[in-house]
């Protein structure tokens, strides 16, 4: 007599809650790293103004009052560099969402089960992290070339700025592509907004010294609260900053929610 044959069905194996995470994080940074043109871009404007401008413009311009103290002008003019190099690295990481959707990569991602809060988390910490690795580049040749006058309390308040500053922006840009969805727009307006931003902001020059109707532009400026919040930090500590910095936590908030809504559309078109 024949034996039965029996046949049972194993429930999926369940996914590991990081698979998707690394899934994106893999992928952004292949794009951010194989992509040097962009890179070279990114770091080339801050250099410049590192290696040219904030030299010679401390050489002619020694000392300026800032908040009725004397402050260098190379340490001045270290928050609008380094503010730079945020903007240009963001609108980089930002660029990889549209990089994604032709080479074909966005398919991949969305062919994979994968939660959207995953794929949210994973731009945010890859754009972040090379905000950050490349203003922390410039930082590290700035405090090669200048003497710059901080202490502990100086260093810890400037880079809480700049982290903080790289999360602002980074949503911001990020938001920006997701929503605009032709890349030729969105090339335009990060190429367009880098100079816009910075020479709207208390970048140079204090917001005293500005033009009245620049002062109207610079307050709903997202690079006033940056440059200002690590000037204020690097110079004051972070009690002098801290409602620049709490301005920026609510632009990072408004950014991140707004991509994170404008990609459940996006992905639907996917």
């Amino acid at each position: 007599m024949a034996a039965g044959l029996h046949f049972h069905t194993a429930p999926p194996a369940p996914m590991a809650r990081a698979t998707d995470l690394l899934a994106v994080l893999y992928r952004e940074y292949a794009l951010l790293a194989r992509n040097r043109v962009y890179l070279i871009l990114g770091l080339t404007p801050m250099l410049v103004y590192l290696l040219l401008v904030n030299t010679s413009l401390s050489n002619l311009v020694r000392v300026v009052d800032y908040k009725g103290v004397s402050v260098g002008f190379a340490v001045f003019l270290l928050p609008m560099t380094l503010a730079m190099s945020v903007v240009s690295a963001a609108a980089t990481s930002a660029m990889a969402v549209f990089q994604e959707e032709m080479s074909g990569v966005a398919t991949q991602l969305w062919s994979y089960p994968m939660r959207r809060s995953r794929f949210l988390l994973g731009k945010m910490i890859a754009g972040v992290s090379l905000v950050l690795g490349q203003t922390l580049l410039g930082l590290a040749v700035a405090a090669l070339i200048f003497d710059l006058p901080f202490g502990p309390e100086n260093w810890v308040g400037l880079l809480s700025a700049l982290t903080l500053s790289a999360l602002a922006l980074n949503g911001l840009y990020l938001a920006a592509a997701i929503t605009i969805t032709d890349y030729q727009a969105f090339m335009v307006l990060s190429n367009v907004s880098m100079p816009v931003l910075v020479f709207s902001a208390p970048s140079m020059y204090t917001t005293e010294s500005m033009p009245t109707v620049l002062q109207w532009i610079s307050v709903v400026n997202p690079l006033t609260y940056a440059i200002n919040g690590m000037r204020d930090a690097a110079v004051f500590g972070l009690g002098e900053a801290w409602v620049d910095l709490l301005v920026l936590a609510v632009m990072a908030v408004v950014g991140y929610t707004v991509g994170g809504r404008a990609l459940i559309n996006r992905a639907r078109n996917i």
